[in-house]
């Protein structure tokens, strides 16, 4: 992979962990299921500026930007029988990235956390990204409890655009995979050679195909990747089956593709640089 000066990184230094933190927990709805691609692993939920969860937990991420994507509209959706409605619902949080992590059948997860935040940490410093943090939730609710329940807060640059707040979550999940002091490129390399068993079964395949979209990232940086309006990079008139299906990282990697062949990607503009 491409990588910036090495003279940039801050080589291996210990993840940072901050207070733990209670949040507010939704009001579900009996007997609405969500129709997801997975139906166990890591759950994630975007938090507001107050903690608390603007949707249920999901286990497919691309949800996630469909929640940013309505609170900057105040357009409501309902897409996989995901409900919200920004008037309703909290806001998402957009003045730093603020998830929740959850896997109430992973009872090692918290053994797992330095490892991930370092992979991660070791990607922010490639891109010139501020380091995130991690923080325990400190009032997990049913089937869950504070081995297996986390708050990972970010700049507001992983929530400034659908790719990037995609790559995030993604990252995340892959992150659990990885041994804290490993470089985060072994780790990727190790888990696509087979080396290493992923958190979750499809992530070699994801990690894999969004590997160029990473390196692109890293090469150019998101800030002139990516608008510098956030409410561009989630654009009003687009509709939530767009924004779900096709605006995520491996979104995003597929139209690096299909601009490279000549044919039509859904945001031109964040495919200007190569």
């Amino acid at each position: 992979m491409h990588e910036r000066d090495n003279n940039t990184r801050k080589e291996h230094a210990t993840p940072k962990r901050v207070n733990g933190k209670r949040v507010v927990w939704p009001i579900i709805e009996n007997n609405v299921k969500i129709l997801q691609i997975y139906n166990k692993g890591l759950e994630y939920a975007i938090l507001s500026d107050n903690y608390e969860l603007c949707h249920p937990l999901v286990w497919c991420k691309d949800f996630l930007h469909d929640v940013v994507h309505s609170s900057l509209t105040g357009k409501n959706f309902e897409i996989y029988r995901l409900k919200y409605n920004p008037s309703i619902n909290p806001k998402a949080c957009i003045k730093e990235t603020r998830i929740l992590v959850a896997n109430a059948r992973d009872n090692r997860m918290h053994k797992k956390i330095d490892g991930c935040l370092d992979f991660i940490n070791q990607i922010e410093d490639r891109i010139g990204i501020p380091r995130s943090k991690v923080r325990k939730c400190l009032n997990p609710c049913l089937n869950y409890h504070e081995n297996n329940v986390f708050i990972f807060q970010g700049n507001k640059r992983w929530i400034f655009s659908p790719p990037m707040l995609s790559l995030y979550t993604l990252l995340i999940r892959v992150g659990f995979a990885h041994k804290i002091g490993k470089d985060y490129n072994s780790t990727i390399q190790d888990l696509k050679s087979g080396n290493i068993k992923p958190y979750q079964s499809k992530d070699t395949r994801w990690i894999t195909e969004v590997e160029p979209a990473l390196e692109k990232i890293i090469r150019v940086g998101d800030k002139k990747i990516f608008y510098k309006d956030i409410n561009l990079n989630y654009p009003s008139s687009m509709i939530v089956d767009t924004m779900h299906n096709r605006m995520g990282i491996i979104g995003y990697a597929h139209d690096m593709v299909a601009k490279v062949t000549g044919n039509p990607v859904i945001m031109p503009y964040w495919h200007m640089l190569t």
